[in-house]
């Protein structure tokens, strides 16, 4: 009978060592997001999730979806990219705002998020910032390109009434290339093509 207890026992334990292997560790819950460790999304005090360096669009969640969402979400940086950020502070790399239909203003949402991501921005030294406007695919390829290049100026003015003298901005259009969108508008009604392109009429500011 004892030996049978002994026995019972030592399977008992090998299939509890086995059951807490199986499980996923709290990182690959979610890939290209930074967790607590538990399986918990780490975020900044905006809400925002921070991504890992390896984070790509194809991972993107509903609960952190930039693509889907516009608002800003912080970039992890590795350790060697974070010499050049002030002690005890972690500057995000990249920004995405977006724009209403066949307009250059920025709205208000755009302007909140700018603020925040240049006083980060402040923290780093003489960075270079790259401005890169966009638009979607409706109209001409000419008049998109100028559009686009109107998006990219309207955000480095903005940049310019804040003091602008914290960085170094290069600023460029890129008419209706490089979508974000990418195919999944092309099913959608007429009605419902400016809302799809939304993610498509931006500007992308990234520190270099």
């Amino acid at each position: 009978m004892k030996k049978c207890n002994t026995l019972a026992v030592v399977a008992g334990c090998v299939g509890l060592f086995l059951g807490g292997c199986a499980g996923k560790a709290p990182d690959d819950a979610w890939p290209g997001y930074r967790t607590d460790g538990k399986g918990a999304l780490l975020k900044t005090t905006d809400g925002n999730c921070w991504r890992t360096a390896d984070w790509t669009e194809d991972k993107a969640v509903p609960e952190c979806d930039v693509a889907l969402t516009g608002e800003p979400v912080v970039v992890v940086k590795s350790e060697a990219s974070t010499k050049k950020v002030a002690p005890d502070t972690v500057a995000p790399e990249r920004l995405r705002v977006t724009f209403a239909f066949d307009s250059a203003v920025l709205t208000d949402e755009s302007r909140i998020a700018l603020k925040a991501w240049y006083q980060n921005v402040a923290s780093l030294e003489g960075p270079v910032v790259a401005v890169n406007g966009y638009s979607d695919p409706l109209g001409g390829a000419a008049y998109n390109q100028h559009l686009a290049a109107q998006r990219a100026q309207a955000v480095a003015t903005w940049w310019k009434e804040q003091g602008g003298s914290i960085a170094t901005l290069q600023v460029e259009g890129h008419g209706e290339d490089t979508a974000v969108s990418g195919s999944r508008c092309q099913s959608v009604s007429a009605d419902e093509l400016k809302a799809c392109y939304r993610q498509d009429r931006r500007v992308e500011l990234q520190v270099q």
